[in-house]
């Protein structure tokens, strides 16, 4: 941060030292958006948690159940890398294909309707 009084007197900061007070800044928003998300995630894994036991509880749904699943669902995209990854869709008026993650067609402007699991 420049010191108003040091400028006054003749203390211009250089570049390099304003650029570091930038990446000093940059790296405390960083460090704040990580704890932010390890928060989430924290209460993420404890929601899932309390849904597998109410689940395994209830349904008797057992462990190796569970991970058959997760496999299945993980090798849906042809890949098994720990991750769903669902690839584009075609546009019910046009027929183009899209990106999943958009609103409507870029081609014909069609409204699309996501099923958010699929």
């Amino acid at each position: 941060m420049i010191n108003l009084h040091g400028f006054l007197n003749g203390d211009i900061p250089t570049a390099s030292a304003i650029n570091a007070a930038e990446a000093v800044g940059e790296a405390r928003r960083a460090r704040s958006a990580t704890e932010s998300l390890d928060a989430r995630l924290d209460r993420m894994t404890l929601a899932f948690e309390a849904l597998w036991t109410l689940v395994r509880d209830r349904l008797q749904v057992s462990d190796e159940d569970f991970a058959a699943r997760m496999n299945d669902l993980d090798l849906s995209d042809g890949k098994l890398d720990g991750k769903v990854r669902k690839g584009a869709v075609s546009c019910p008026k046009c027929g183009r294909t899209i990106s999943r993650r958009l609103p409507k067609c870029i081609y014909c402007g069609q409204a699309i309707v996501h099923d958010p699991f699929v």
